[in-house]
């Protein structure tokens, strides 16, 4: 819409608005014009511009490289194929090392005739240690910490029955041979406070006193 106040030659009106309707005709786009896939007509490609596409098989995530293996790594990559499990641990055919964890436990089956020298052989062949026999001994620990070695002539089994089934009260270990045993005296002092065996030890050194001091006056 044009105003008259604004133009000083009013014989140029009518070309003014055929200006102004020629410039209605195509409008500026004050939008950005998107091409929807969805909605819109299929485009054909051009055989030319279809050649240049590459097609991915396969994502970049699954394309790993492969990492050069070491002589180290190849070495132990053959020591683990050469070790088999028994009860959850390893043994080395080439060592002949079998180290089990602490604690671990197993069962056998035994009878009330057999020795503990027995029972240690069967132990040995279910873990496929090739050590002698008379290198290991079996303990019964009791829970107030008592730790005594059975003879290769004791029963395991009519030991066991006479302590009773709770693994809480007595456990039996397979250990070296030359594992030093604890007494019940000493295990008596074994779970008792720093200051209380500080306690027992003075009136321990009062008493020995005592008695030399006795035997002297004789």
């Amino acid at each position: 819409m044009t105003r008259w106040g604004e133009f000083d030659d009013l014989h140029h009106i009518d070309e003014l608005e055929e200006a102004d309707t020629t410039k209605t005709e195509s409008p500026p786009k004050d939008y950005i014009e998107y091409e929807s896939k969805t909605l819109g007509h299929l485009r054909t490609v051009p055989i030319s511009e279809e050649s240049s596409y590459l097609i991915r098989t396969m994502s970049d995530a699954s394309l790993v490289k492969m990492r050069v293996k070491s002589k180290k790594m190849v070495e132990s990559q053959k020591n683990r194929n050469h070790r088999f499990s028994i009860n959850g641990h390893f043994y080395n055919y080439k060592t002949s090392v079998f180290t089990p964890s602490f604690g671990a436990t197993t069962n056998v089956h035994i009878d009330s005739k057999m020795t503990t020298q027995e029972v240690i052989t069967q132990l040995l062949q279910k873990f496929k240690i090739e050590n002698s026999p008379n290198e290991f001994a079996l303990y019964c620990i009791h829970q107030s910490g008592e730790k005594r070695k059975l003879s290769s002539s004791d029963l395991p089994l009519w030991e066991r029955v006479l302590q009773g089934p709770s693994n809480s009260i007595m456990k039996m270990f397979l250990m070296d041979a030359d594992e030093q045993e604890i007494s019940l005296d000493v295990a008596q002092y074994l779970n008792l406070e720093m200051h209380i065996l500080n306690v027992i030890l003075q009136k321990l050194e009062e008493q020995e006193k005592r008695e030399v001091q006795r035997i002297k006056a004789k």
